[in-house]
């Protein structure tokens, strides 16, 4: 008897978007990846398309607000931005105090973002943390944010920009996610400091990720809020979200003590949570 021929699993079997590697190959590689997952100039046609829900909201537009500002830390913003772009009928926004490139972190420059005034009002608002928060401390920024937040059906952070949110008089008394090292600082502006990855209050009114590489899981945890649960999964393979870090030294539940020792004389105040960067009383 002969052995029947296996099957070529490596290239021909499907994948969720119903293309085979083998068609992707064909069709141009990462570009047609590109093509078929969506990107910033295109909607995710297959994740519109192909997964259905029975609730009606996850189809509905959803317009995403990043309020950037100088000073900013590019992760913060990148990472949401990665996953939200890629959500079916979404739009998603760059918005600073004056539009244009605004100087992030590290000498990051970040440009063509539209005027905070310009912007009449949006369904979900996110502020991003960063190292410098004098601008986003300001009044006049936090007049923008708000009055963004007023109208808006969601409002959003990451790392400490949560402060920002808390200063402009938006979280009082709601829980909120922070940067380990700034949390508790949280509470000197009527907000109730979580020390959690993911925070929500008022049935996800307001959602928060705690620091710079927990702003994935934040957009992950949105995304499935308001688009459903195979959207964000999806997202989640496309993008390879498949985290194994080197060390077990993420947060100050976990680090050794040497290196407590460390972030304790580099950032007086952190491990109680009361850190302080510019900009912040």
């Amino acid at each position: 008897m002969k052995d029947e021929p296996k099957k070529e699993l490596t290239s021909e079997t499907q994948n969720i978007t119903g293309h085979s590697r083998r068609d992707i190959l064909k069709l141009g590689g990462f570009a047609t990846l590109g093509a078929l997952f969506g990107s910033t100039y295109s909607v995710p046609v297959y994740a519109s398309t192909k997964i259905s829900s029975n609730n009606k909201s996850y189809d509905e537009p959803l317009d995403i607000v990043f309020a950037v500002y100088n000073g900013g830390t590019l992760l913060d913003f990148a990472g949401p931005s990665e996953i939200f772009h890629r959500l079916p009928n979404t739009t998603v926004r760059y918005a600073s105090l004056h539009g244009g490139t605004v100087n992030l972190e590290f000498g990051v420059e970040y440009g063509n973002t539209e005027r905070l005034t310009d912007i009449m009002k949006t369904d979900l608002i996110m502020v991003p943390g960063g190292s410098d928060l004098r601008e986003a401390m300001s009044q006049e920024y936090l007049s923008q944010i708000r009055r963004l937040a007023t109208g808006a059906r969601h409002i959003t952070s990451v790392c400490n920009g949560s402060l920002a949110l808390a200063a402009a008089g938006v979280l009082k008394g709601k829980r909120s996610a922070c940067h380990w090292a700034f949390v508790n600082k949280l509470a000197e502006y009527g907000a109730i400091p979580v020390e959690e990855r993911f925070v929500e209050d008022d049935d996800g009114r307001f959602m928060s990720g705690g620091g710079v590489t927990a702003g994935i899981d934040f957009a992950l945890r949105v995304a499935e809020k308001l688009k459903g649960t195979s959207n964000a999964e999806l997202t989640q393979l496309v993008i390879e979200y498949d985290p194994a870090p080197p060390f077990n030294s993420g947060n100050p539940r976990s680090a050794p003590p040497e290196v407590l020792a460390m972030i304790n004389k580099k950032l007086p105040g952190a491990t109680q949570g009361l850190a302080r960067v510019p900009g912040v009383k």
